[in-house]
Order: structure tokens, then sequence, then C-alpha cells
């Protein structure tokens, strides 16, 4: 009896699974039309005097931690699927942090439809191809020595975050490798709405944002060149100006071993100066090591100051797509003549990736 028991449980919770992966279908996958996802990061800062009253000294911080959900499944139309994206930022060390003091803040959000035959379209809250080209080419997105950190360490701020109220158009690839998009953000006239949602960027309101890109990958290659033009309705801080720019980045692999990158932007005209930053990488084994160096120059709504940053750190992959790391990193003014100097170190934990 015992054993007819225990049988007939195995049965009803192979048959409960079945039923749990059935669930997700329309799509390919039963994973592909619901995903739970999200990254705790978190850190060990040391900063100096020159990072001001209530900068400097030690703290445990949170580096973007995020929560999200993500998926796509088949729709009545031929070759063709739905897409979405809802993410979530939040606070994991305070509850004061975060920006403008938010404990928890939207991040990217979107719907769409994408196909392999016509390409990819998405209406929300948007990562653009201007600023895609940096994030593959960049590895310490959200940790301090990030080159876009306060658009004065090799990147302007326009690689942060996201373009509000946008649409985005993405052609599928071709050409070996080539991928070309088009996008814009719009507010409805004279709005007091910001075209972008962090940063200086947050006093661009109204009016529109546009760009366009190509991007190339093939074997060891990528290359991204980008153009922006922003046309806000009001501009509330000065020396930020309505304008256009424009940016050429690249990487190469040279080896499993060994690979460097490189990125030049000119956002001059939008009062954000010129930007240079590169970076190589070593891996050994489980670890690479990271050396990086950028800058800004002429611009307007930083000083018109001559800004250097130097970084020096490493990863080491823990598994799960999932690091621990340390890192030096100095900013320098030498127009004004200080060093924003400081050391991180912590975790980069990932789920559902």
């Amino acid at each position: 009896m015992k054993r007819e028991l225990k049988m007939m449980t195995c049965v009803c919770l192979a048959g409960m699974s079945t039923m749990t992966f059935a669930a997700g279908q329309p799509g390919k996958k039963s994973g592909d039309m619901f995903k739970v996802y999200g990254q705790l990061r978190v850190s060990i800062d040391s900063k100096s005097e020159d990072f001001g009253a209530g900068k400097k000294g030690v703290s445990i911080a949170s580096n973007a931690s995020r929560v999200g959900a993500k998926g796509k499944f088949k729709t009545n139309m031929p070759g063709t699927a739905a897409i979405y994206q809802a993410e979530l930022r939040y606070e994991a060390t305070d509850s004061v942090n975060g920006t403008s003091g938010k404990q928890v803040e939207f991040r990217e959000g979107y719907a769409g439809l994408a196909s392999k035959q016509w390409g990819r379209v998405r209406l929300g809250r948007l990562s653009v191809p201007y600023k895609t080209t940096l994030t593959k080419i960049d590895p310490w997105n959200d940790n301090i020595p990030q080159s876009r950190s306060g658009g004065r360490q090799g990147t302007s701020e326009l690689h942060s975050s996201y373009f509000n109220n946008a649409i985005e158009y993405m052609t599928p690839k071709f050409g070996g490798g080539l991928v070309a998009g088009i996008w814009a953000a719009s507010e409805f006239d004279n709005s007091s709405k910001p075209l972008h949602n962090t940063g200086t960027l947050k006093n661009f309101t109204g009016g529109t944002a546009a760009g366009a890109g190509v991007k190339y990958k093939a074997g060891p290659v990528l290359i991204g060149v980008d153009y922006i033009d922003i046309n806000a309705d009001a501009i509330t801080k000065p020396k930020l100006t309505n304008g256009n720019g424009w940016q050429i980045g690249g990487k190469y692999q040279f080896n499993k071993l060994f690979s460097a990158a490189a990125l030049y932007e000119d956002v001059n005209d939008l009062g954000l100066g010129k930007n240079i930053y590169v970076n190589a990488i070593l891996k050994s084994g489980k670890t690479r090591y990271i050396l990086g160096y950028g800058q800004n120059r002429d611009g307007e709504v930083y000083g018109n100051k001559d800004w250097n940053n130097l970084s020096l750190g490493l990863k080491r992959s823990i598994g799960h797509k999932s690091e621990i790391f340390l890192a030096y990193n100095t900013r320098q003014d030498d127009t004004g003549g200080k060093d924003f100097n400081s050391v991180t170190g912590g975790f980069n934990i990932k789920f559902g990736y």
C-alpha cells in the first residue's frame, strides 16, 4: 500500500511539473514567457576628503541593485513575438541613497514586438542605442570606476539610466554582423517632465530627443557609431544647451585572455564636452584584471575643467554570472587641483539570468 501511494505521489508531482511547463506556452520555451530576475550589488566604499561633507569616509553602498520581470511570447501575427520588461531599482543598504532620495525607483520598462524578419520595436522608458554602445565595453557599469560616473570619467551622462516616453526600432542583423537603430523621446508641448531621468539631463524638460546608430559585431570585433539630438522646450540648468552629439566606440578581443576597448564622444554642442575612454582587460582563470582611463574636456556644465580618471581593479567570477570585485579609482580635477579618490570592494550577485 505504501509503495502504491509513493508511486501515485510521484505521478502527481510529475503531472504538476508538466502543467507548470505547459503554462509557459505559447512561447518557444516556458521560461521565455515570464522570468523574474534581479541583482544584489553591494560594496564597502572609502572616499577621500575632496568628496566633501556627507560624502567622504567609509560606508556600505548599494550600486543599482534591482529586481524585474521580463519575457516574450508568440502572437497570432506570423513570425512575431510580443516582448516586455518591467524593472525596479531599490536601495539594498538603506532608504535614502537612491536617485533623488528614493528607496525604490522605476528603471527600464517597455512593451513591444520582435521578429527575425523585420526587427524589433519598443515603447516605454528605454536604454537607447546611444547608451548600449558603452554598456558593451565598460566592465564597471554601476560601480564607482564606471566611465559615465558624473559625466567626467570618460563618457557623458547620456549613457546613464533611460530616456522617458521613448520609441525605438532596431533592424534585424544584416551584412554579416550589422544592426541599425533609430529612436525618439517626446513630451507634450511645454511639459515640465524631463526627457531623461537622471543627473544633469533631468534639466531637459519637454520637447524631443532623438538618435540613430549602427553597431557591428562579428568574431572578436565590436564597433558602434551613434548620433544624438536634443531639442527641449526648457532647460533649467545654466550652460546646458539644446544641440547634438556623436560617438564612436569599439572593442577587440585579441584572444581568450586579453581585450582592449576605446570610445570617443563629442557632445560639446550640448554643454557636456568631449570624452575619451579606454580600457584593457587581462583574464587569468576566473579573474579579470581591469585598467581604465578616461577624460572630459570643455564641458561647460562642469565648469570647463580638465578632468582625468584612472581606475585599476579586478573582478572574480563566482558562478551564475555573479562576481566579487575590488577597485581603486581616482577622478582628478586638474583645473581646480582636487583629487576624488576612492576604493571599493564587494559583491555583484545575480539571480534569474
